[in-house]
């Protein structure tokens, strides 16, 4: 069973690839570094609050999506 950072990570990931965005852009636009964005979607790093709704605006998705 996967945890809940594990399913946020395959969210972030599978949302960026769908955008055309690379690792930089996403955390250019989150305000971290590519290690940072990488460690999120593998699931190995909580994402912080106010990373995820950076990332809610910038994926153009809704917070709920990242619980499913």
């Amino acid at each position: 069973m996967l945890s809940i950072d594990q399913r946020i990570g395959i969210r972030i990931r599978g949302k960026r690839l769908a955008l055309g965005l690379c690792l930089a852009d996403l955390a250019h636009a989150v305000g971290v570094n590519s290690e940072t964005i990488e460690a999120y979607e593998r699931g190995i790093q909580r994402v912080p609050s106010e990373h995820l709704v950076k990332l809610v605006d910038v994926l153009g998705v809704t917070l709920s999506y990242f619980m499913l």
